[in-house]
């Protein structure tokens, strides 16, 4: 299907228009196509004095790509950086240390604050009540479904190897090979449905969530700020921070919750959980697995090795 003109990425209209623009308009094409998150941040006078351009070819420029002004043209980016596209992330004009090399002055304090920011909005945020419910449901589930694509994949894959520490009948969908009809149709009234649905997520997130609730099964949406549609198909949803510092999603927060929630269940059923965990670890030890992280605990703990 054809995307319309309005609906047409900044850059796809730069493309489309670069022939015919004039130099001053060209030097400020030229800039943004290298980075069209600027766009969000900066003033039009801003990326006009950055390309080495004025205000007045600044404002043709838009004018010429099909925007009403530059205001319109600079939410489109914003909405792209909620959205999470790299290429609207990355910055050309952020003020670097000395030498100009883009690069933030403190770049290590700078990543902590935004990750104990991340870790703190996300964690405040979660409701007890909320938390217990869905926790108590994973444990009284007769199976336990798990899901994520793309980046969520994962962070998908680390939580249903996390809960099934702690209880049986774990399942990642989609399996590997398998299409998802074969592991959706397995979905039941009595099951729990995991889905890790990070910004980026492709369609198919809503229409699980939909299928797993006509099937009769209760849901749990991991996420982060951007999503919308997704939580109306959700019983539960635990909002992740996700933002950092450069152009990649930070999952500090989203591995916190996933921390929150594995700890949360083992409490709950702690006498089966307890069993469960000396039962693989019996089994670790029948099979010889972790012999050689064994001997280390031992020599770390002052104890002869075996």
């Amino acid at each position: 299907m054809t995307r319309s003109h309005d609906a047409q990425p900044l850059e796809a209209r730069i493309h489309a228009h670069y022939d015919a623009l004039p130099p001053a308009e060209k030097r400020l094409g030229d800039l943004l196509l290298s980075f069209p998150g600027d766009i969000a941040t900066y003033s039009a006078g801003e990326l006009a004095e950055a390309a080495g351009t004025s205000r007045a070819a600044a404002s043709r420029f838009f004018q010429r790509l099909g925007y009403r002004d530059f205001n319109e043209a600079r939410q489109q980016a914003r909405d792209a950086k909620r959205w999470g596209s790299p290429v609207y992330l990355s910055s050309g004009t952020t003020a670097g240390g000395e030498g100009g090399s883009g690069m933030p002055s403190q770049p290590i304090a700078d990543h902590l604050a935004q990750e104990s920011h991340n870790l703190t909005r996300t964690l405040e945020a979660i409701r007890p009540d909320r938390l217990r419910d869905a926790v108590d449901a994973i444990a009284r589930a007769r199976r336990v479904h798990v899901a994520g694509f793309r980046n969520s994949h994962m962070i998908a894959g680390y939580l249903q190897r996390q809960l099934q520490i702690v209880r049986p009948d774990v399942a990642l969908l989609p399996r590997t090979g398998q299409t998802l009809a074969e592991d959706l149709v397995d979905i039941a009234e009595d099951d729990v449905l995991i889905m890790v649905g990070m910004r980026r997520r492709v369609g198919m997130v809503t229409r699980i969530l939909e299928i797993a609730r006509q099937q009769g099964a209760r849901t749990l949406l991991l996420t982060d700020p951007s999503a919308a549609e997704p939580t109306r198909h959700a019983t539960w949803t635990l909002t992740c921070e996700v933002r950092s510092q450069s152009l990649f999603d930070s999952y500090s927060a989203a591995m916190s919750v996933i921390n929150l929630l594995c700890t949360s269940l083992f409490h709950h059923e702690i006498n089966r959980g307890q069993e469960r965990l000396k039962r693989i670890e019996t089994l670790h030890d029948e099979l010889d697995e972790l012999d050689a992280l064994s001997w280390l605990s031992q020599r770390n703990l002052g104890k002869p090795g075996s």
